[in-house]
């Protein structure tokens, strides 16, 4: 499930759930145009994919993975409530270079 985030009619960057409904699980996915950086949209579209997730498509889990060196998005995931797991070094190979990985999850028990 992909979906445009949009202000307006502009196209500010998007969002998506890959889905596992085996497991009621999703992996959370986001991309912001680098214009549109610093503006809540990120934080805006995942609490509300987490919603649709979690009420709409019944899932149990969500979780989401950053690249260490990019901070910011972690703290979006935190904002959408979303709780620290792990930290993967050299997880995986991204334009050359070995990324290290956080990962985070929220699960439907979380929800208020």
């Amino acid at each position: 499930l992909a979906l445009a985030v949009t202000d307006s009619s502009v196209l500010v960057g998007a969002i998506s759930l890959r889905l596992d409904f085996e497991h009621a699980r999703a992996e959370l996915g986001y991309w912001i145009g680098l214009p549109f950086w610093g503006r809540g949209y990120a934080t805006e579209a995942a609490v509300a994919m987490v919603g649709y997730g979690f009420n709409e498509l019944g899932l149990n889990r969500i979780f989401a993975h950053h690249v260490a060196r990019n901070p910011a998005s972690g703290r979006v995931m935190k904002k959408a409530g979303f709780t620290h797991e792990g930290f993967h070094r050299a997880h995986v190979l991204k334009n050359g270079r070995f990324e290290d990985l956080h990962s985070f999850a929220i699960l439907r028990a979380d929800q208020g």
